[in-house]
């Protein structure tokens, strides 16, 4: 199952507990308060919505929520999966 970068973005604001309309793109993670248990909440739900293993050790260097959703998004999409 393929996911669109808005769902994402719904899911994100849904889990860090943040107004939709603040995430943009080359927003920093601090800047919008999401917190390293926001992401790995996040990452739970992902897997369990989309059926997908995502391991926090797994993930680059992550500063923007632009970094975060284009890593999210390839890695879901079959993208960026570990061989």
């Amino acid at each position: 199952m393929r996911i669109t970068e808005p769902e994402l973005l719904d899911i994100i604001a849904k889990e860090a507990l943040i107004d939709r309309n603040k995430l943009v793109p080359q927003a920093t993670l601090d800047d919008l308060g999401v917190s390293s248990m926001d992401v790995m909440s996040t990452l739970f739900e992902l897997e369990e919505r989309y059926g997908v293993e995502i391991e926090g050790t797994e993930m680059p260097p992550i500063k923007t929520l632009g970094d975060l959703s284009g890593f999210l998004l390839d890695r879901i999409n079959g993208q960026g999966a570990p061989a």
